[in-house]
Formats: structure tokens, C-alpha cells, sequence
């Protein structure tokens, strides 16, 4: 069985539907969405619209969650000044000191 899994396309409706009519042309069986639906991008119910004409299976992620609960952040923020330092050092291997 193919399958394809998608993930963070945070009201991004454009990528989502070139990557849906990329699938078509593959063969793939099953797609499922591994969260993130929501978030940054200007489109979030039309991608949550085409998600579900689709047929595709989602898990929540940490922004639908947020989302749907309205809770203040998605729980990706950096809470004091030395997880800012850590979560900067851990991008692209970069050092911030």
C-alpha cells in the first residue's frame, strides 16, 4: 500500500492543493496528516474544508490545538531567556553566544 503523510501546512491552501493534485499522479492509496492545519498561513478553514473532502486523516497538532481550545499560545514558546538560548543554538546547529 502507498501511502503519503503530510504535516505543518498551517493555512497554507496553495501548497496543500499542489501537493493533493501532485498524489493524485502517484498512485497513493492513503494520505494522512500528521496536525498543524492551522496557523500563519490566511486560510486555515478552506485547507480544514479540503482535509476533509479529501478524505485525509489528521491527528491535532500543538497550533489546532491552540485553535480549537483558544488557548493564549501553542506551546512552542520559550517560557525564560535560557530555553531561548537552547532552542537558538538547536537551529541549524547555529550558536547564539
Amino acid at each position: 500500500m502507498k501511502i503519503a503523510v503530510l504535516g505543518d501546512i498551517h493555512s497554507n491552501l496553495a501548497a496543500l492543493e499542489a501537493v493533493i493534485s501532485n498524489l493524485k499522479g502517484q498512485s497513493v492509496e492513503q494520505i494522512f496528516c500528521v496536525g498543524d492545519l492551522v496557523g500563519y498561513g490566511p486560510w486555515p478553514n478552506e485547507v480544514i474544508e479540503l482535509i476533509k473532502a479529501n478524505g485525509i486523516n489528521a491527528v491535532m497538532g500543538n497550533y489546532d490545538e491552540a485553535v480549537a481550545y483558544t488557548l493564549p499560545v501553542c506551546g512552542c514558546n520559550y517560557k525564560s531567556d535560557a530555553e531561548r538560548q537552547r532552542g537558538g543554538s538547536v537551529y541549524l546547529g547555529l550558536r547564539l553566544n
